[in-house]
């Protein structure tokens, strides 16, 4: 299953608040919530497995919270991704973030 579309796309919510959206496709949480439906896994199934509450899953997904590192490397093992594409992916996702916040506080955002 092609997980990654590549194309004009309508539609998608705006990840991560107060920034410029991550909805695109190949984006983490994206790609972490086709392959759990992809498995039927609910969102409270990840979650015990994860320890983690049912909300931190909903609200990663949804984009409301960016996810932490250790959700996303066991995001990864569970569904069979390249812990190193994880870790790589998750940084550049966070220093994204990061510096929009920052240019965003400082004013410098156009």
């Amino acid at each position: 299953m092609h997980l990654i579309c590549h194309g004009p796309k309508l539609g998608y919510k705006p990840f991560y608040q107060n920034g410029r959206p991550l909805t695109r496709p190949d984006s983490l949480p994206y790609v972490f919530r086709k392959l759990r439906i992809h498995r039927n896994l609910t969102k409270r199934a990840l979650a015990e497995m994860f320890s983690v509450s049912e909300r931190y899953v909903s609200d990663v997904e949804n984009g409301s919270r960016f996810p932490s590192l250790p959700y996303c490397l066991k995001c990864g093992e569970l569904f069979g991704a390249n812990a190193q594409w994880v870790k790589n992916k998750w940084a550049r996702e966070a220093t994204h973030r990061f510096t929009e916040r920052l240019m965003k506080r400082l004013g410098l955002d156009s």
